[in-house]
């Protein structure tokens, strides 16, 4: 069930909007990817923690990759899903312990940036 959950939390995270031209961090994303996030979808909770070698890995080790960031959007690339450099816009003002919603296609996903 875990799998099956993170599966659906990678794919809804993934937008179809690729990186082109790379920009600095946004505060938000800097922070996503220093402090990590917790995430909740579907009712089912787990962490995504990001390395600084621009790896990441999830929900208890149930899914890991690469990523890239762009300005505001963070870029994944799961292939185990099939998913290259995809990616997600996050919201502008975010800090460490902040709790926001990013739009999927299956609702809106609930993110914390952990403390």
């Amino acid at each position: 069930m875990k799998f099956t959950t993170f599966a659906l939390a990678a794919a809804l995270l993934a937008a179809p909007a690729l990186a082109q031209d790379v920009a600095p961090p946004s505060d938000t994303v800097k922070a996503v990817v220093e402090k990590g996030v917790s995430m909740e979808v579907m009712g089912q909770a787990g962490e995504i923690d990001y390395k600084a070698d621009g790896t990441f890995s999830g929900f208890d080790g149930q899914f890991e990759g690469t990523y890239k960031t762009n300005g505001n959007k963070l870029c994944i690339t799961v292939e185990a899903f099939g998913m290259v450099d995809q990616c997600t816009e996050y919201p502008d003002g975010k800090k460490s312990g902040d709790t926001f919603e990013v739009p999927s296609e299956m609702g809106p996903l609930k993110v914390t940036i952990r403390s």
